[in-house]
């Protein structure tokens, strides 16, 4: 390495937080300098903390820290989704890596960064699980890791599954082996849970909390955003804001942590799958409607509109379903949603289907309405990891969201009893709002899609012309196409 890096590397050893102001030239937040000055001397470090409040920076800045004062070190990264490590934490990491003296020390590429002189033996590297694959499997993860100089990094660490943790505490056995835990806490059990609140674990933890309304990084407006929209005393601001687990309620439909496995999947809808549009209805006042795309169990980013009338909000609709090429779409009928209905059928729309949400179930001793079946279809896919959300950042008023989280915070907002049959029933539009809680627009764009998401490839069965009729037909005589070459 060069002089300059050579003579601050003692001091820096000691010091992540000089490390971090002299060598990447960044000022930390005071949450974020408080854990740079433990981490030093931690060798478990768990951070929970809210959104905004630069917990994959603090991330990245430990990576290079470890990294750049140690010799032959070792790093290993893991996440729930390689999304999240590629999008994220290695998007961090080249960031404040260019921007630092080390930026002609170490070379990065898609899934590792090493030392340029020893690319095998000093590196870090992104390793993810899958949420799909066996417990076993998943133990695998981190298996194997050691050396003399170690970090292991967890991000969204409440979103790995435990099996990925056995074999961590296998890998701290050098005196230089480190782990950092950190990310929102989407769940209220668990091993990431357990470092901050089982009573013998987290004994061995240097455990932080961080508060986005404490936060030198977070504005009040988005504060605000999750305040009125989900409420100060909904699971969304308690894991979003307050940095805190969700609260033990058994009536919550989709927990936060079972929407949130559907972000970055990877799913690949089949050929013959077509895409059509499941279109929510609102007309004046603060409910938004929405036209949300999707193919198979991919869901592309929708459109949001407000105050508009019948006629301009079915004009739009008819400007997706040209644009998207759709091929069907399913709309909620009820009041001012059978006019837009209406409207598309007239204009030739004949594969729209009116929706009425209030109607019977296909098994009213399971399902109160039609409503709450298509609710618990939404929800038993987000537990089983099926669809894939749409990962796109969208600015709205200012204001930097993220499409998926978005409608992961919307699932997670109904709650759920039964009726006197002893059938489910999802809290209403105007229930949740009584506890100051938005309506949950997106989110029922998604179940409207459900309606005939098992069987849209048998509804809209795309015609086969005569080309695609001979390639069957070779097929299905087990020839192909260039088979007269032969004769």
């Amino acid at each position: 390495m060069n002089n300059l890096i050579l003579e601050k590397l003692a001091a820096w050893q000691k010091s992540p937080l000089l490390f971090v102001t002299e060598c990447i030239g960044a000022t930390p937040s005071d949450q974020q300098a408080q854990a740079l000055v433990q981490l030093a001397g931690a060798k478990r470090t768990s951070i929970r903390s809210g959104h905004g409040c630069g917990k994959s920076t603090l991330a990245s800045w430990a990576i290079m820290w470890f990294m750049a004062t140690r010799p032959y070190a070792k790093v290993a990264c893991t996440a729930p989704t390689a999304r999240q490590l590629a999008d994220i934490l290695w998007s961090e990491l080249s960031k404040w890596l260019r921007k630092s003296v080390l930026a002609e020390e170490f070379v990065i590429q898609k899934d590792k960064i090493f030392q340029y002189e020893n690319p095998k033996e000093w590196w870090c590297r992104a390793i993810s699980p899958s949420v799909k694959s066996s417990k076993e499997e998943q133990a695998e993860t981190l298996a194997g890791l050691h050396g003399d100089h170690l970090l292991i990094v967890v991000d969204e660490a409440s979103g790995v599954p435990d099996p990925v943790y056995i074999p961590l505490e296998g890998a701290l056995t050098q005196e230089d082996n480190k782990v950092i835990l950190i990310g929102n806490m989407t769940k209220n059990k668990g091993y990431f849970y357990d470092t901050h609140f089982d009573p013998k674990i987290k004994q061995a933890w240097a455990r932080h909390h961080w508060d986005s309304r404490k936060s030198s990084n977070v504005t009040k407006e988005m504060v605000e955003y999750f305040a009125n929209k989900y409420g100060m005393d909904s699971n969304v601001f308690r894991i979003r804001v307050a940095g805190e687990p969700p609260l033990e309620d058994e009536r919550t439909l989709i927990s936060l942590a079972w929407a949130q496995q559907c972000i970055g999947t990877g799913v690949i809808p089949a050929e013959d799958e077509p895409l059509f549009l499941g279109v929510d209805v609102a007309r004046y006042g603060d409910d938004k409607s929405i036209i949300l795309p999707r193919k198979g169990f991919k869901i592309m980013p929708w459109e949001t509109f407000q105050g508009l009338n019948t006629i301009s909000l079915g004009g739009f609709v008819n400007t997706t379903y040209v644009e998207q090429e759709a091929e069907g779409l399913a709309i909620d009928e009820i009041g001012v949603g059978a006019g837009i209905t209406d409207w598309l059928q007239k204009h030739g729309h004949v594969k729209t289907f009116g929706v009425n949400v209030s109607a019977q179930s296909t098994d009213p001793m399971k399902y109160h309405r039609l409503r709450d079946e298509l609710w618990w279809r939404v929800r038993e896919n987000c537990i089983k990891a099926r669809y894939d959300f749409p990962d796109v950042d969208v600015n709205v008023g200012g204001t930097t969201i993220n499409l998926a989280q978005t409608l992961c915070d919307e699932l997670s907002s109904p709650m759920y009893d039964y009726d006197e049959k002893g059938a489910y029933i999802v809290e209403s539009k105007k229930a949740m709002k009584l506890r100051g809680v938005e309506s949950p627009n997106i989110a029922d764009a998604l179940c409207l899609t459900e309606y005939f998401a098992a069987f849209a490839h048998k509804l809209w069965k795309k015609p086969v012309d005569d080309k695609e009729r001979r390639r069957r037909r070779l097929r299905r005589d087990n020839r192909g196409p260039d088979s007269w070459m032969a004769q």
